[in-house]
């Protein structure tokens, strides 16, 4: 039986450990993983959680709303409140076990602990960053729905940003950073990417007396 191509090993082990380590994250860290996502995101924001486990978010926000038929004066604002539901908490926990998948699917497992240990921190950070900035847009649109005025390309821009943080970083954002960290996995999927090894120094002969 041929040997397969180091790319299809990666393939097939990333795809199993991908399934397994998410199975996992649904049924054991989901939960646990959102509460600390929820600490540690009370350090920016107010957030209190429902019975329903949803998040009513209080964004503090300076705007004045303009004066309309319906409230004559204009009315000044300091904070925005709104609710995030639970499943789109998912979209900020998801990155982790498919980073751990990568990681662990990677050549030389010994040396990827280190990787795995710097990797978590980093996709932590960005997930943490990932919701600050869902509901910084969020507590924008809710302005805009208030005061009944704004331009489309402020529409087009907040839309386009909470579609890359809902549902395109979460899944790219993983492997753009194991590939950055983990140096012999860039080598095996990406060999045209890979720095090319140093020659040995030569060894020079030795004169004879």
């Amino acid at each position: 039986m041929p040997r397969l191509k180091p790319q299809t090993q990666f393939l097939l082990r990333g795809s199993a450990l991908i399934v397994a380590l998410l199975v996992v994250w649904w049924l054991l860290l989901l939960t646990p993983m959102a509460r600390g996502l929820q600490i540690a995101a009370g350090a920016f924001l107010q957030i209190q959680e429902t019975s329903t486990g949803d998040w009513t978010v209080k964004v503090p926000l300076e705007r004045v709303l303009p004066a309309t038929p319906g409230q004559p004066v204009a009315q000044q604002i300091h904070s925005i409140e709104f609710d995030i539901a639970h499943t789109d908490l998912v979209a900020f926990t998801f990155s982790l076990p498919v980073y751990w998948a990568i990681i662990l699917a990677a050549p030389d497992l010994r040396r990827n602990l280190r990787v795995l240990a710097m990797g978590t921190l980093l996709m932590a950070l960005l997930d943490l960053a990932m919701l600050f900035a869902f509901a910084q847009i969020s507590a924008r649109n809710a302005v805009s729905q208030l005061g009944g005025a704004d331009g489309a390309f402020s529409k087009w821009a907040r839309h386009l940003g909470e579609y890359l943080i809902v549902s395109v970083l979460p899944f790219i954002t993983p492997f753009l950073i194991a590939l950055w960290l983990h140096p012999a996995l860039r080598a095996e999927i990406l060999p045209g990417f890979a720095k090319p090894e140093p020659p040995p120094p030569a060894r020079r002969a030795k004169k004879r007396r």
